[in-house]
């Protein structure tokens, strides 16, 4: 229950109290996420809201809804929201969580004086009179490829063979498909209605700074549309763009339409390296991967190149060999800011069976063995801080009794792909004991 007293206290006396708060996040005063389906969350990583979809309400409608001015109340209060599970489960591990790097992110970017504005501009009851100035945009769930911890909302590819999933999965791993299965394609028309294009229109004189995730975006024939609008409009010189995009795609279409814009940041979703990348991946073409980011190694100074690699259970032994490897390529560009080289990291949280916390005890003190070999990482600022922390993470809590649904999965993955998970990760499905 909100702690009414605190927030009370909170106007009365000091409105810069935010700023000490432990649990505070900027997110919902300056951002708007959605789903690609419509769903409306509080930022990308947070369990969408109850009862909020752009399929029938407009962004300003779930902008002051109860649901936001709620969560601004709570923060305010410093006060745990429950649909921001992820980043507690996170921080109480050890790792930097995604509310503490946009914390950081945007407090670098915007400056303290247009957070205290926004703050102090909030309404007793949570409701805010300005607009965001970040979006989020999942414009639909098109995509090329099946990753391991995608499903059919994420990505169209999996639709035909996670019914297939379905018929062969034994354990309790099959009601995470059965769940996400059932989809409509009108689910992901919504940003083609004229409610949503009116919303945007309303908002996008304050908006600096666009997210663009999927489905793959740069497949989604509406994104293609709505950044040539930006561009006709006038509007891109003052707008950053960020993506979350697999790497299988790139143009010259796309190139020429970037450097109109003021900056735009490639979140590269790479999970390993070749043969083990197309197989977490399915069926993404290492060499045509390669062949983009050499190209966007040498691209203009206002795009910005990072790999976003996603941490499970399956993947995570093999980190530190994709580390080396990645660092051995020598790109002068790619991984450069903030990052050593390397890599950003998120932590798979769901399917509650990928997450690196399934793993029996003894498989954890291997892979943990495993990363002590490679002591020269420990010189990589990013590998001692960010990205080590993970095996903080798996070691934090023992959720070995899901295991078995891990299991089950790879072996139902096994009967469905030509390619083999022992084949390409043959060290490991080994220390699994499998």
């Amino acid at each position: 229950m909100l702690n009414v007293l605190k927030l009370i206290k909170y106007w009365i006396n000091d409105y810069m109290s935010y700023l000490h708060n432990d649990n505070f996040c900027i997110q919902p005063w300056i951002h708007f996420s959605t789903w690609n389906d419509g769903a409306v969350p509080l930022c990308c990583v947070a369990t969408p809201e109850r009862d909020l979809n752009l399929n029938v309400h407009t962004i300003k409608e779930c902008w002051n809804s109860e649901q936001f001015k709620s969560a601004r109340r709570q923060f305010l209060a410093d006060e745990r929201p429950g649909q921001c599970q992820h980043c507690w489960r996170e921080e109480d591990s050890g790792v930097k969580s995604h509310r503490q790097i946009e914390n950081d992110y945007w407090i670098t970017r915007l400056g303290q004086e247009f957070l205290d504005a926004r703050i102090a501009n909030t309404l007793p009851d949570g409701g805010l009179i300005e607009d965001p100035i970040t979006l989020d945009l999942r414009l639909g769930n098109t995509c090329n490829l099946q990753c391991v911890m995608c499903r059919p909302r994420d990505s169209s590819r999996w639709l035909a063979d996670g019914k297939k999933l379905i018929e062969i999965l034994t354990t309790d791993a099959v009601y995470d498909w059965r769940d996400k299965i059932a989809i409509s394609s009108q689910e992901f028309e919504w940003f083609e209605q004229n409610r949503t294009i009116q919303s945007l229109e309303e908002i996008m004189g304050s908006i600096r700074h666009v997210i663009f995730g999927g489905g793959e975006p740069l497949l989604i024939k509406q994104h293609l549309r709505f950044i040539q609008n930006l561009v006709a409009s006038g509007s891109s010189k003052n707008i950053e763009l960020r993506y979350h995009t697999n790497g299988t795609q790139l143009s010259d279409d796309l190139l020429e339409l970037w450097s109109k814009f003021k900056h735009v940041e490639l979140m590269i979703s790479i999970d390993d390296w070749e043969q083990r990348n197309s197989w977490i991946r399915y069926p993404a073409d290492w060499p045509t991967i390669m062949k983009n980011l050499d190209r966007l190694d040498q691209t203009s100074d206002n795009i910005t190149i990072r790999i976003l690699t996603s941490v499970h259970a399956l993947n995570i032994y093999t980190l530190p060999e994709f580390a080396t490897s990645l660092l051995a390529q020598g790109y002068k560009k790619i991984g450069r800011i903030d990052s050593g080289g390397l890599f950003s990291v998120g932590t798979v949280h769901w399917p509650r069976y990928l997450n690196t916390q399934v793993l029996p005890l003894d498989v954890k003190h291997k892979i943990q063995e495993h990363w002590n070999r490679f002591s020269e990482l420990e010189k990589n600022e990013r590998w001692a801080t960010r990205i080590k922390t993970q095996i903080d993470y798996m070691m934090a809590n023992d959720q070995s009794h899901l295991f078995p649904q891990l299991v089950d999965y790879l072996d139902s993955l096994n009967e469905i792909r030509p390619v083999h998970y022992q084949t390409v990760y043959s060290e490991y499905y080994q220390v699994l004991g499998l």
